[in-house]
């Protein structure tokens, strides 16, 4: 299959590297490898289902996309330096690098109020656990994002009334969230993730928390919002089953088994360190 070129792809990942040195006292103790030369491309429309076992990094790769976690390294600490028995080296917790683009961007050059901006024109989020504010009504939670963009709470709210209508949950517009069921808070939080016209939707376990009878509603909503709106969607899931109809066909347009980069424990004690 011929790859996606960058012009091709709304997200772009190249050759991306994520691994976790295990510090004790001092001491690593093990490196473990999570994404080794990792390529993932998704094109402008596709609806891609991320699978894999626990522990492979479905929700790092869903967070690098939207850029709630870092590519680079972060979070020195220090180990003895077992060569010489010297200086102290600082090495990072997180070791990482690579390319992420989101619509021709390399994301992770984005910085401050630039990067703020961007995320919140072109990426939605949906996660497990809804996170709706508890203080606010359901339309005051949709309409949010919009505020926070800077449009006036006429129009947000007006725009986020329209979204609740579509989700079936305009009845529900002055409840606070405490009353609702799961399903009825995932579909607040799915309106929540469009109330700025995004390009993108990253929804990291969006059934996860869910009572089986809400599960085929939600992956259905997140079916028609992208074959009617043309939204390009990343899902995690490890429902797997629930993305295949009766006829055992898949119903979205791919998916992306992360098991094809394994979790790797990787026992050589020597890394390359950052003397200070």
């Amino acid at each position: 299959m011929k790859e996606n070129t960058l012009e091709e792809s709304i997200i772009n990942i190249i050759n991306l590297n994520r691994s976790y040195n295990l510090v004790e006292g001092k001491q690593l103790v093990s490196r473990q490898q999570i994404f080794q030369n990792l390529n993932f491309s998704v094109k402008r429309g596709e609806f891609v289902g991320v699978v894999g076992p626990s522990g492979c990094g479905k929700s790092t790769l869903l967070n690098i996309i939207g850029s709630l976690d870092s590519v680079g390294n972060k979070k020195y600490v220090k180990i003895l330096n077992l060569q010489n028995n010297e200086k102290d080296i600082h090495i990072p917790e997180i070791e990482g690098n690579g390319s992420v683009f989101v619509n021709g961007q390399d994301i992770h050059l984005l910085k401050g109020s630039r990067k703020a901006h961007f995320i919140n024109q072109h990426i939605g989020f949906i996660f497990q656990f809804h996170h709706l504010i508890p203080e606010l009504t359901v339309l005051q939670n949709v309409a949010l994002p919009m505020q926070i963009k800077g449009e006036s709470k006429k129009n947000a709210f007006q725009k986020a009334m329209m979204l609740l209508k579509d989700m079936d949950m305009d009845s529900h517009a002055n409840r606070k969230p405490d009353i609702l069921s799961g399903g009825e808070k995932q579909r607040v939080a799915i309106a929540r993730a469009l109330i700025n016209s995004p390009d993108i939707l990253l929804a990291d376990e969006p059934t996860g928390s869910l009572h089986p009878q809400f599960k085929k509603d939600i992956i259905n909503l997140f079916i028609r919002l992208n074959q009617e709106k043309k939204i390009t969607i990343v899902m995690v899931t490890h429902d797997v089953a629930s993305l295949y109809n009766e006829q055992k066909e898949l119903m979205i347009t791919r998916l992306f088994d992360l098991a094809g980069s394994p979790v790797i424990d990787l026992t050589d004690q020597s890394v390359d360190g950052q003397t200070t």
